[in-house]
Parts: C-alpha cells; structure tokens; sequence
C-alpha cells in the first residue's frame, strides 16, 4: 500500500507541477520577449515576418516560447 500512496502521491505532484508551471512559463516568456523587443524587436519580427508570421508582437513570441519551452525542459542528473 505504501508503494502504491507514494506512485498516486507522485503522478498528483508533476499534474499540480504542470498546471504550475506552464503559465509561469508563458508569462517569463512573454515578459522576457516584450524586454528582448525593447532592443531587437523590428530585427526579430523582421525575420518572422520573412517566415510568414506576421501580424504579431515580442510579447506575444515571447509567451509562445515559454509555453513550448515549458513542454521541452528536461531533467538531467549527475549521479556518481
């Protein structure tokens, strides 16, 4: 019973880790994407627009790489 708590425990924290996470890491990104514009905003929309995205601005980028980004994160460990 014990093994079967912490598995159900487990799957309970990384669902509450994910509905955590993802919008954390669509509003860093966006906010990060609107400070990046600041500086390099008509280079980079620039480019997308060379790529067919048009119509969009750093923020809205930038909340799209987080929200990817979120999906993409992995968990490397460097055990001896």
């Amino acid at each position: 019973m014990n093994v079967f708590a912490k598995t159900i425990g487990n799957v309970i924290l990384v669902a509450a880790g994910v509905f955590l996470l993802l919008p954390l890491g669509t509003l860093f990104g966006g906010l990060t994407g609107w400070f990046v514009g600041l500086f390099f905003g008509d280079t980079i929309l620039g480019i997308a627009r060379q790529l067919g995205v048009d119509g969009v601005n750093m923020f809205q980028l930038g909340a799209f790489a987080g929200f990817f980004g979120t999906f993409l994160r992995s968990t490397t460990s460097d055990r001896d």
